[in-house]
């Protein structure tokens, strides 16, 4: 099977991912300020070194869990499986959660939930008790309360939540540690718009996030160097001149959309023909052996290929 999804391990001791016993659906919930599914996700990507000073590439992967599941008789069992999740910590199920946002140092929850019944999850859990820690910008923070040294953050309200874990340099790196609280915070900054984000700060990943429909999944990542000549390999996915590539996928009902993009140095280093071999390369045995209509198309700096397929068929 195709992999569904990066992975992201950032905090995933405090999201969790088995199932939650008795966990049920929340009443009396709160949308998501920027609207139904993933919204405006990319007002959440920040620059790539805001933290982790060494870092010149930025990866992202955004999921609407909730669309997930309304959609869970469409799917395969083994794949609907495969992309479901809970978070057991803050006491949230899949059906929750319209965005779960991985970001290199920290991941971004919003959906429908109550802030006081996360903050009792948080308070109670039977594997790291967290407690508060003050107030920033609207939010709630919590930090383990058995750890003198925070080795991740909780910020928490109406609007989202924000888990980020703490930066430590390398050894001789001429910076200080970025603390866990620094980090949530940092994050709150980013999406409220009182800091710098990644698609004003990379042009990157401003075209990249711009060819790319953000649906029920959509994740990307960016280059420290353009692809070379010699390491092109365009049947791969592999093209010269690639700075950053992405894909998204939409599901409605029986039938889901997909789509890739990649992202190059310039304008003139796209070429569509090189697409074209790539999707034809994989039409049997490869990526596009159960889709169709396939598409390809230029978007200034970004080389976008498109198509459909039955839902139940993705990632099979």
């Amino acid at each position: 099977m195709e992999q569904t999804r990066r992975r992201f391990l950032t905090a995933s001791a405090v999201l969790g991912t088995g199932a939650v016993a008795g966990c049920s659906t929340v009443t009396d919930a709160v949308p998501f300020i920027g609207g139904g599914g993933l919204g405006d996700y990319q007002q959440w990507l920040y620059p790539a070194d805001q933290f982790d000073q060494n870092a010149d590439t930025l990866a992202f992967d955004g999921t609407d869990q909730q669309g997930i599941y309304d959609n869970r008789e469409s799917f395969s069992p083994n794949t609907y499986r495969s992309l479901e999740a809970s978070y057991g910590t803050l006491g949230l199920t899949g059906r929750s959660v319209s965005m779960d946002l991985g970001l290199p140092e920290g991941r971004v929850l919003a959906g429908s939930y109550q802030t006081s019944e996360v903050a009792a999850e948080l308070e109670d859990d039977t594997n790291t008790e967290y407690e508060s820690d003050g107030s920033y910008a609207g939010y709630e923070l919590y930090v383990p309360s058995n750890q003198s040294t925070a080795r991740d953050a909780v910020a928490l309200s109406d609007s989202a939540i924000v888990v980020g874990q703490r930066v430590e340099p390398g050894f001789g790196d001429d910076w200080d540690a970025a603390s866990a609280t620094d980090v949530v915070e940092g994050i709150v900054d980013t999406g409220s718009g009182n800091a710098t984000r990644a698609v004003d700060d990379n042009d990157d990943v401003s075209v990249l996030v711009n060819a790319l429909n953000s649906g029920t999944s959509v994740n990307g990542s960016t280059r420290n160097d353009d692809v070379s000549s010699g390491r092109a390999n365009p049947e791969s996915g592999i093209f010269e001149g690639q700075v950053a590539s992405g894909q998204s996928w939409s599901v409605d009902g029986e039938t889901t959309s997909r789509q890739w993009a990649f992202v190059f140095d310039s304008e003139s280093d796209v070429d569509t023909g090189d697409l074209e071999d790539w999707v034809e390369a994989n039409d049997t045995g490869g990526v596009f052996t159960r889709t169709r209509n396939e598409e390809v198309s230029q978007n200034g700096r970004a080389g976008v290929v498109a198509a459909e397929l039955d839902t139940y068929n993705l990632f099979r």
